[in-house]
């Protein structure tokens, strides 16, 4: 059952706190290092069309990138290409606030650009990857979670079974004789 309470603010009103189900995965980098938290809510299968939907478009969104120059700090190398990196890089942002149906995109790249390389990839593509695998990873808990509540309702509602029945005992028996 839902973790529901209600509480009393300052102002009088009164607000529902629900468990959602969201759950914050942090993201660390290879020594350990937070690099932020994301949220997620496994139940929530629309996120997996929602990350399907913008692993789609994120091509077109970074299409404007192709022929730019961009610094290792995910900066524009060139001051006329600064207003151009800055728009895609609030679709970015607005993309990722639509993947996860909240505002994480800022927290996402607090620490880091968004454009800035690794290894020769954006840190972006990084990340959108590694936020597919931690999807792909809760739904499937949170699966195996919903199968295992349905099979002890299931198993609850079986009936038992006498050793007996269907056998029928008084039953004439055929004398092997046609009418």
């Amino acid at each position: 059952m839902a973790d529901f309470s209600k509480i009393v603010n300052f102002d009088g009103g009164i607000k529902g706190v629900v468990d959602d189900g969201t759950q914050a995965i942090p993201i660390e980098n290879k020594f350990g290092k937070r690099i932020c938290a994301i949220y997620v809510r496994p139940g929530d299968l629309s996120i997996i069309d929602r990350y399907n939907d913008v692993e789609k478009r994120l091509p077109a969104i970074v299409e404007p990138l192709k022929d730019m120059g961009i610094k290792n700090d995910g900066t524009a190398e060139f001051e006329k290409d600064w207003n151009i990196l800055k728009e895609v890089e609030a679709s970015l942002y607005k993309e990722l606030n639509y993947l996860f149906d909240m505002d994480e995109a800022a927290e996402i790249f607090a620490t880091r650009n968004p454009f800035s390389s690794v290894n020769g990839t954006f840190f972006c593509e990084i990340i959108i990857e590694v936020i597919g695998d931690i999807i792909a990873n809760g739904v499937q808990a949170e699966s195996e979670q919903v199968q295992r509540r349905t099979e002890k309702y299931l198993d609850d509602l079986k009936p038992e079974v006498n050793a007996d029945a269907g056998r029928v005992t008084d039953f004439p028996t055929n004398s092997g004789e046609r009418v």
